[in-house]
């Protein structure tokens, strides 16, 4: 493989962490706005103070960002292996 293919690799890892970091920041914003938001209109308290019942699609943020990040530093281990080990 040409050193272009291990740049592309370490790119996508950089992308991939990237997008991690994002996703994972923008679920902490979500979730703080859901339960903000419904602190003033919902009758029950309980459920903003604790957070139960838990609501599974905002927990997709956060999976999809463990994932990328997961990815990415895979992709940044291989790329730069790669680089290194293959001349």
């Amino acid at each position: 493989m040409a050193p272009a293919g291990y740049q592309i690799i370490l790119a996508m890892g950089g992308l991939f962490l990237l997008l991690g970091a994002i996703f994972i920041l923008w679920n902490k914003r979500e979730k703080k706005s859901y339960y903000d938001s419904i602190l003033l209109t919902r009758r029950d308290i309980k459920e903003s103070l604790t957070g139960e019942p838990e609501r599974p699609w905002l927990h997709a943020w956060q999976i999809g960002g463990r994932i990328s990040l997961i990815l990415g530093i895979v992709l940044l281990i291989i790329g730069g292996i790669l680089w290194l080990a293959v001349p």
